[in-house]
């Protein structure tokens, strides 16, 4: 009966670990993710690391960078770099809109959402669409992306009290970038 209870709870710690990840665990985890340039050429991801790592979204003809957010792990530290360039960038099919998800170490690290419309970017954090719970730990991360032309599935991880991850999926729908709508997704 000690051995089934045992595998019983090793599975479950198994799957948490394995579905609360983003990327997943197996592979290699410093894989970037997504794609750094836009689906019409246009404009490219750029990670900096001096003086502190940083995304830069560029406009390529200009060599401009017209959006700009800090990494969680600002440092320029090896191990740092390494989990900046495991970013995923998501574009959605017309690269109106893209998703930038830090790599995910523990439920830290941001997503975020940049519209772009003539010219212009407007950055929101996934926060500000849903909000995280206070757990111990939270995040939200893309999973799996893009499901339509205006929407992008994302996923909620959250872990509190010494319990197992929990998640949680939403549908976030650009249709109308300056309010866009969220609901519950299987």
């Amino acid at each position: 009966m000690n051995n089934l209870l045992v595998g019983v709870i090793a599975f479950h710690f198994f799957a948490g670990c394995l579905f609360a990840q983003n990327p997943p665990l197996t592979g290699d985890p410093y894989t970037p993710r997504g794609r750094a340039r836009s689906p019409d050429g246009r404009y490219e991801w750029r990670i900096r690391t001096v003086p502190t790592i940083r995304y830069e979204l560029i406009h390529i003809a200009t060599g401009n960078a017209i959006a700009t957010v800090n990494a969680y792990y600002p440092d320029p530290d090896e191990m740092n770099i390494r989990y900046a360039q495991a970013t995923g960038f998501y574009w959605n099919r017309d690269g109106s809109v893209v998703a930038l998800d830090e790599l995910n170490r523990r439920r830290a690290g941001y997503l975020y959402f940049f519209v772009l419309q003539g010219g212009r970017v407007a950055l929101r954090r996934a926060e500000q669409l849903i909000p995280i719970p206070k757990t111990e730990e939270g995040r939200l991360v893309v999973d799996p992306g893009w499901i339509a032309p205006t929407k992008i599935r994302v996923r909620l991880a959250a872990q509190s009290g010494g319990s197992l991850p929990t998640s949680k999926f939403y549908l976030i729908d650009f249709s109308d970038s300056d309010a866009p709508q969220v609901q519950p997704a299987k």
